[in-house]
């Protein structure tokens, strides 16, 4: 988690002047466009890579009515292909999107984890802290949690820009692990096995992509992560992450980190 950068552009495709606009307040910023309107469409953004994206996502008679502004925005920027890479056609395809954050303020010190998921035209957020924890205990606990929200039996595919997770899994280091009785080397035992075993469990009851992104670079759905965990790391009276506090993170035969309060803002449409 760092802190937050300001946005650097907003669009409003629906407004009293439809444009591209490079402050929010202020005498001809984008907020007079679309206070007080009804149905106004807008959105911030922290690189014009994420803007043109989300441009590229409205329905097509949104995009029929675009301004010359903010066609050109869409057509100066890199067209991404309409393949795997795109969320658009993840979404499309049927399978669940997860974006995935953990980070703790001091390391170890009060952590907090955040999770976007994404499936079909819905959206869900969820949060959760502890008053002391690491950093990689929250990267791993964001995709536990992440998951385990999930009510649809379709695949999956989480974006984290944590490589001890991603490679974790993808390089099958956790699977290696547990086969040698959790053991990273013949002298090294793993950390967070705790947490590990969780997210092996999940792992078998459907089809998980785990792909790394590259942290704060300007997409929407990762840097709303970041956000959500360092708000939620913030919190007042943080309850303790009772494995990491006793030093039992390493043990297998202790339940697997019981649930804890998660913050669930309400669920919305894209």
């Amino acid at each position: 988690m760092t802190p937050q950068k300001s946005k650097q552009l907003y669009l409003v495709v629906k407004g009293r002047q439809p444009g591209v606009y490079t402050e929010w307040f202020g005498p001809g910023g984008a907020a007079e466009q679309v206070k007080d309107l009804p149905g106004a469409i807008y959105k911030g953004f922290y690189s014009t890579e994420a803007a043109a994206q989300w441009l590229r996502e409205l329905d097509p008679a949104a995009l029929a009515r675009l301004p010359a502004t903010l066609r050109q925005l869409l057509e100066s920027s890199q067209a991404q292909p309409e393949e795997q890479n795109s969320l658009a056609a993840l979404l499309r395809s049927g399978k669940a999107v997860l974006f995935t954050d953990g980070g703790a303020l001091t390391n170890p010190g009060p952590g907090g984890y955040g999770v976007v998921l994404r499936y079909q035209d819905g959206r869900q957020e969820l949060s959760g802290g502890f008053r002391l924890t690491t950093n990689n205990r929250m990267e791993l606990l964001a995709c536990i949690e992440g998951l385990s929200a999930l009510k649809t039996r379709a695949d999956a595919v989480l974006f984290s820009d944590s490589s001890y997770v991603v490679n974790g899994i993808a390089k099958g280091w956790a699977k290696r692990w547990q086969a040698r009785g959790w053991m990273r080397t013949k002298t090294e035992k793993a950390e967070n096995v705790d947490l590990w075993q969780r997210l092996l469990a999940l792992c078998a009851l459907r089809q998980v992509e785990f792909r790394w992104v590259k942290g704060h670079a300007g997409d929407p759905d990762n840097e709303r992560c970041d956000r959500l965990a360092t708000q939620a790391a913030r919190r007042k009276n943080l309850p303790p992450d009772e494995n990491f506090e006793h030093g039992q993170t390493q043990q297998t035969t202790l339940p697997l980190f019981p649930s804890l309060p998660i913050h669930k803002p309400p669920s919305s449409k894209k």
